[in-house]
């Protein structure tokens, strides 16, 4: 029974890593004095391995693209970061709000990329990267306590997106 549980915890693990979706991976735990040296910054490129023949990440993942495809990107971080999962269990009506919200946050997300893509500013395999460097760049704003567009607009942006099916 141990086998079968720890081999079940493994399996969640590697689908969960495989999603590739914008929840903070655990990452070992470094001393106090080193966080306090490193600034913060977005991911490097180079932390992104990409696939045979896929072309390589532009220098600046924030810098690409529309203004449009901006907005979405930044509405789904910050959707994201304001409705982050928790490791209690929540009521059956809170859990499903909390999923809804989360739900518009991957739907304005995928439309940014998608309009990145569309407008050949990005390939389909950089849109984790990307989606990452949106998120440290909401969670800068956050603690500098100066985002860029409100939740309330982000959440109106989100729900006009189509639902896909």
């Amino acid at each position: 029974m141990i086998i079968r549980t720890a081999m079940l915890g493994l399996a969640a693990a590697a689908v969960l890593a495989a999603c590739g979706s914008q929840q903070h991976d655990a990452a070992p735990a470094a001393p106090a004095a080193a966080l306090a040296e490193a600034p913060q910054q977005a991911p490097a490129p180079t932390a992104y391995p990409l696939p045979p023949g896929a072309p390589p990440l532009p220098d600046d993942l924030l810098a690409i693209g529309s203004q449009e495809a901006h907005d979405d990107l930044y509405c789904s971080a910050l959707i994201y970061e304001e409705n982050p999962d928790v490791s209690d269990a929540l009521a059956p009506v809170d859990e499903a709000l909390l999923r809804k919200a989360q739900a518009l946050g991957f739907v304005i997300g995928e439309a940014g990329i998608n309009k990145l893509i569309a407008e050949k500013a990005a390939h389909a395999t950089h849109a984790r990267a990307i989606a990452d460097a949106y998120a440290a760049q909401v969670e800068k704003d956050m603690r500098a306590k100066s985002v860029r567009i409100s939740l309330d607009a982000c959440n109106k942006r989100a729900a006009a997106v189509p639902m896909p099916e």
